[in-house]
């Protein structure tokens, strides 16, 4: 079974690319050329380890999970902030768009949220000029169809962390909440909650999908060491994550926190419930 994984592993993508790579490295003439294949191939065999990626993503995830000893549901929170992730385009079981993966994560673990704690739901997720509906009306239906659950308002302007904070404060701050739950990846939610933060607001981080655990180490296995599509995919956005946190940083001494542009409609006109299902 060991040799039969890592013969899976290394003769199927990704893994045979770092063989094609090397066998390159051996075969091309010049310094530079084997320095740029040798410093490529490393690069490629370490995104492509999964403790590599968890030991990216360990130093994002800071925020433990909400309701244990250590960590109670603040009875002062007034609202469950949701934030999308990415869509399935043209999915043809479902007839149109729908959430992915991780956008029915974070919605899943806001239903369970609400229904602990009675708290109203704001969904937060625009959408590109060629992308029919904002990915907060899609989260809001599937609420509404799937779970029973009426959000309170949908933020369908946003299509940024940075931006779903600015525009979300708006209806938070016009609806009277200053202290909320605000759910996504354990790994995106530093990045998030400074964003929301900076707005005034109160910030209770509700993380789900972690990635590492306790002890994670002292767990691997042989198979945790062979290259896989899933551990890259763990590297890139750990490492997406890593730049974003230094890049709004910077954005936030420029500009200072993340306000409504000139291009965001005003307060009156960002979608709510009873708007969308009562035109």
């Amino acid at each position: 079974m060991m040799v039969y994984s890592i013969l899976k592993s290394v003769l199927l993508p990704p893994g045979i690319l770092i063989l094609l790579l090397t066998a390159a490295f051996f075969l091309v003439r010049g310094v530079l050329g084997r320095l740029l294949i040798f410093v490529a191939v490393t690069i490629l065999t370490l995104m492509l380890l999964l403790p590599v990626g968890t030991l990216l993503m360990e130093p994002l995830e800071t925020y433990p999970a909400l309701g244990g000893p250590g960590t109670p549901i603040p009875p002062a929170a007034q609202a469950i902030v949701i934030l999308s992730a990415g869509r399935v385009t043209d999915a043809p079981e479902y007839g149109g768009d729908t959430l992915d993966d991780a956008s029915l994560r974070r919605v899943r673990y806001g239903a369970t949220l609400a229904r602990t704690t009675g708290l109203p739901i704001y969904v937060s997720g625009g959408h590109l000029p060629d992308e029919p509906q904002s990915m907060g009306v899609l989260m809001a239906d599937l609420l509404r169809t799937d779970y029973g659950i009426a959000v309170a308002a949908i933020e369908s302007e946003s299509r940024t962390s940075w931006e779903n904070a600015a525009y979300t404060a708006q209806l938070l701050k016009r609806d009277g909440m200053t202290h909320i739950l605000l759910v996504s990846d354990a790994w995106h939610l530093p990045r998030a909650v400074d964003a929301f933060a900076g707005t005034g607001l109160t910030v209770t981080p509700a993380p789900t999908g972690f990635v590492h655990r306790p002890g994670w180490r002292a767990e691997l296995t042989y198979r945790d060491w062979l290259p896989s599509a899933r551990a890259f995919l763990l590297s890139y956005y750990a490492i997406h994550e890593h730049v974003g946190r230094v890049w709004y940083q910077i954005r936030t001494w420029i500009q200072g926190p993340p306000r409504v542009s000139e291009r965001s409609p005003s307060v009156a006109s960002q979608t709510n419930f009873l708007e969308m299902f009562t035109a």
